[in-house]
């Protein structure tokens, strides 16, 4: 029982009053909600325009019932907390102040333990703005306590308090100035471009290279294809792009307990859900509506992906196994829209070798996950179907498709349509440990714990995958010159 010292302090000293969202957390509970129902119930989005019939609250009231918030899986700010929590030491009150339902900032009062009291939406009172800056005038009186902040409705709350705390740019700063005194800042900065490029997987689009694959194969070096190959280059990559995003924001929450996922710039709060969403829509009717405007085939396979990438962000990826043989059909997906741009046969040798090549990497990366997912599968947080148990199979599965594709390989280059292409196809052959070497490699990696992204961009960054496509060409253009044995 704290003594009547401590008490008298505490009385005397101004409350701390804080909000929640943008301020306490990088994000908005209502879009963390949203989310959350978007991935597990997603039929139930239909309803929200007759919950906001009865107003906000109602609506945040019925997806804060709905989602299960875990609060731990917030990305907090974590000056801010140590803010409170050193002056609730101090002797101050301390109050979670928020427009978030009730339920969830009782949730993340407690699971942060830091606050005295808490006041947020319920009912028909929203509380946020003028409606804010009233009740708190008459809980703690005119002046009566400091508010840390961040948005332009936070502007009324400065108005009424003693002294403001900010969290944002100087522009916000400005207005809390004009409102009160200001006595810190907790500076934040504005989403840079290299972490909008990091949002849309830049060094992903490597992998659309794949579109120029068909050509390469049949050794078609004609203007036309070549030009509608790369402008199908570009068009995947905005769609690939726009996907990338949402399956980033479905995996918000889990990817926030990731060893390396964390840092994701939406897991990391340094991009907002709605900016997410918006920019992931741009891209995906940018690019799919130009997709279908240069070759309606080619519009159809990007709107295939689409659906097939979507249905695997909301479902797929959580059933063990099926999950990586979707994963290895996005990459035939581009081969596939590049024979389509191009108007370019495709060997049915080449699609088998494709598919056995893509699934032992995809395996590998999902073995990858589960090497590092530690805690997260023994608390059945991986948003993924897998067990620690399972990582033998996947690597004997994995190792099992890179033999697979090498033996499938070696026959392909046998075939009649690869030797009227090549004036002595006998060097191809050895294409086929070159092949192999790369892929025992991959796995080498993953089992040693050193694999932790994608294997394709991975090798964006990897010395041993240069020599081994110096080494690929080197075989290829000794197989395009005749020679006599």
């Amino acid at each position: 029982m704290p003594s009547a010292g401590a008490k008298t302090a505490r009385e005397k000293l101004p409350a701390l009053c804080v909000d929640l969202d943008e301020t306490l957390i990088r994000g908005d509970l209502l879009w963390e909600c949203v989310l959350l129902v978007l991935k597990t119930r997603p039929a139930t989005l239909f309803r929200v325009p007759f919950w906001l019939l009865s107003g906000r609250g109602n609506l945040k009231h019925q997806l804060a019932k709905r989602a299960c918030l875990n609060p731990a899986r917030l990305s907090y700010r974590e000056e801010v907390i140590n803010f409170v929590r050193q002056e609730r030491a101090a002797g101050r009150t301390t109050a979670l102040v928020t427009a978030a339902d009730a339920s969830l900032a009782e949730s993340v009062s407690e699971y942060l333990g830091v606050f005295d009291e808490v006041h947020a939406t319920q009912g028909s009172v929203n509380l946020k703005g003028l409606q804010k800056a009233e009740f708190l005038a008459n809980h703690f009186g005119e002046c009566g306590f400091e508010y840390i902040g961040d948005s332009s409705a936070d502007v009324a709350v400065w108005r009424s308090a003693q002294a403001g705390y900010v969290v944002g740019s100087q522009r916000r700063v400005d207005e809390a100035a004009a409102a009160t005194s200001v006595k810190a800042v907790f500076p934040t900065e504005s989403t840079s471009f290299s972490t909008w490029i990091n949002a849309i997987r830049g060094h992903h689009w490597a992998k659309n290279l794949l579109l120029f694959l068909p050509l390469a194969l049949s050794h078609n070096l004609s203007f036309g294809p070549i030009l509608y190959t790369f402008l199908g280059f570009v068009l995947y990559g905005l769609c690939a792009s726009g996907l990338y995003i949402l399956n980033d924001l479905l995996d918000l929450h889990s990817d926030r307990e990731h060893p390396w996922k964390r840092a994701r710039p939406f897991a990391a709060g340094e991009i907002s859900i709605p900016q997410g969403l918006v920019a992931s829509g741009i891209l995906l009717t940018s690019a799919i509506g130009l997709g279908f405007t240069l070759k309606s085939s080619f519009g159809l396979a990007l709107v295939t992906y689409a659906a097939v990438t979507m249905l695997y962000s909301l479902v797929l990826k959580r059933i063990a196994l099926l999950d990586v043989f979707v994963l290895c059909s996005f990459y035939s997906f581009r081969i596939v829209a590049g024979a389509l741009i191009s108007a370019t046969p495709l060997s049915q040798w080449f699609l088998a070798f494709s598919l056995f090549f893509f699934l032992s990497l995809a395996m590998a990366k999902r073995y990858s996950e589960l090497v590092h997912a530690g805690e997260l599968l023994k608390s059945g947080n991986s948003g993924r179907g897998y067990r620690a148990e399972d990582r033998d199979l996947l690597l004997a599965l994995g190792t099992g498709s890179s033999f697979a594709a090498v033996i499938i390989l070696s026959l392909y280059v046998h075939s009649q349509e690869v030797l009227a292409l090549y004036s002595s196809p006998q060097y191809l052959f050895l294409i086929c440990p070159i092949i192999l070497y790369w892929l025992s490699r991959n796995w080498l990696l993953a089992h040693r714990g050193e694999l932790k992204e994608d294997p394709v961009t991975l090798s964006i960054r990897d010395r041993a995958s240069y020599l081994v496509a110096l080494a690929s060409a080197f075989v290829i253009a000794a197989s395009l010159i005749r020679t006599k044995f």
